[in-house]
């Protein structure tokens, strides 16, 4: 959904045209639906390898862990604050809480979510998390980054589309230098 019109209006990702483009909005919004619910379903499955109450109790902490995260307080919470500031002036706060959630939240639901099924101790989940979000915040200033220099041969979509939506980004906040310190400390 991020590339409809309504949001960023890309018309290329991975270097393919955009769903929208290549078969309409209608399929487009839709596509991202059934995604999202295809997620779901395949999450749903592990419940038919439980063999006992500790193996279920597992997959429902983990099936929580991805609702949670992909809802309004992960990746949808994320994206709606992206939506509503573009075009208005954004501070570092509001900027960490959107690369946070709209991505970070996503990675953070994959590793942790991994680590629950693995069993491991909420110790090592809770890092991991931690990881998770590391990963998320670093993709999307990188994301900025690349937005000012690659080209769109390169990053398979195109590049100045987020001064060409007004949005605020790590770069425009920080400077190259520090965006791409801050990418390697996390």
């Amino acid at each position: 959904h991020d590339d409809l019109p309504a949001m960023d209006n890309d018309d290329y990702r991975r270097g393919q045209l955009t769903t929208h483009k290549k078969f309409g909005e209608d399929m487009g919004i839709l596509a991202g639906d059934g995604l999202l619910n295809y997620a779901y379903e395949t999450m749903l499955k592990a419940f038919e390898y439980c063999n006992d109450v500790k193996e279920f109790e597992k997959v429902v902490r983990a099936c929580k862990v991805l609702t949670d995260k992909s809802g309004i307080y992960g990746m949808v919470g994320g994206q709606t604050l992206d939506v509503e500031l573009t075009n208005k002036p954004m501070n570092k706060e509001q900027l960490d809480f959107i690369f946070r959630l709209k991505t970070g939240a996503l990675l953070e639901a994959s590793f942790a979510i991994g680590a629950i099924l693995a069993g491991a101790s909420d110790e090592d989940v809770v890092r991991l998390k931690e990881a998770g979000t590391k990963v998320g915040m670093a993709f999307q200033i990188q994301d900025d980054i690349l937005d000012l220099t690659s080209t769109q041969e390169i990053l398979g979509k195109p590049v100045f589309s987020d001064e060409k939506n007004n949005k605020t980004t790590y770069v425009t906040l920080y400077g190259m230098g520090k965006a791409t310190q801050d990418v390697d400390n996390l």
